[in-house]
């Protein structure tokens, strides 16, 4: 049976402790948490903090500050490389299954290179050694996961599937019938196809119906995790006016049931 995650940050300015028992009292059963360097010893102390609270970790999500370059000469694609490694290892250390990674930006696509393929392939190589899954996020890089998909077959490297990203930005591309059968890892949110609102599941225009029934066909999974970080900026933000963080994500849990 599947049981229900959510980003540790759900647009909620509050300390980490606090979103995490949020999150528990809200009934979900596991979290995703943010790998950035923003705050070191905050990073490093969520995943006790997490299990303290009885909730399972469902990956780390690494941070991208420049994925283009993966596919790029120089040492900017280099430096990428080896943080990806690096989530990887800190994923070894803290007993943590899986790093969701990017390998572009959601708005400008890389061309497929020989040498992001290369870097690829020594990603690979060290989810391998280290026994840490590898889930590669769709963005704006379809034919990069075609490629990586078609030629590199390990237990180790898997499809992340981001429902926002595909209807906002490659809506024809059938994602989970394309990886399915390698997903380790879904980021469930909504949006128009006008932004990447990250808005709870029915607030946008994706058919969820259709996405619950193509899941049920994907390599199984044990959570149903929710990436909701809606921006408070955009027009559709009035839905979650007033509410408190405890009113949204008792919301947020509602909206999964719906789908499991």
């Amino acid at each position: 049976m599947l049981q229900f995650g959510i980003f540790a940050w759900f647009s909620y300015p509050l300390p980490i402790a606090e979103r995490l028992k949020l999150i528990q009292e809200a009934g979900f059963d596991a979290v995703s948490l943010w790998w950035g360097d923003e705050n070191e010893d905050e990073k490093e102390r969520q995943p006790a903090l997490a299990r303290r609270l009885g909730l399972a970790i469902d990956n780390i999500h690494a941070p991208y500050p420049n994925a283009n370059a993966l596919w790029q000469d120089g040492l900017a694609g280099e430096a990428y490389l080896h943080l990806l490694c690096s989530c990887m290892d800190d994923c070894r250390q803290h007993g943590i299954p899986t790093v969701v990674a990017h390998i572009s930006r959601l708005s400008i696509q890389p061309e497929v290179t020989p040498i992001g393929f290369t870097r690829i392939k020594r990603l690979v190589e060290h989810a391998e050694k280290r026994e840490v899954n590898l889930a590669i996020e769709n963005l704006n890089c379809i034919p990069h996961l075609d490629r990586i998909f078609a030629q590199l077959d390990s237990e180790r490297l898997g499809f992340c599937y981001d429902s926002g990203h595909e209807n906002f930005n490659h809506p024809d591309a059938d994602c989970l019938a394309r990886y399915g059968h390698r997903l380790f890892a879904v980021h469930l949110h909504d949006n128009a196809g006008d932004a990447d609102a990250h808005l709870l599941p029915y607030d946008g225009n994706i058919e969820w119906e259709s996405v619950k029934q193509k899941l049920k066909k994907c390599r199984p999974i044990p959570y149903l995790t929710l990436e909701v970080d809606f921006k408070r900026e955009h027009p559709q933000s009035c839905l979650y006016q007033g509410l408190s963080a405890e009113q949204f994500l008792s919301q947020a849990y509602l909206r999964l049931q719906r789908l499991s």
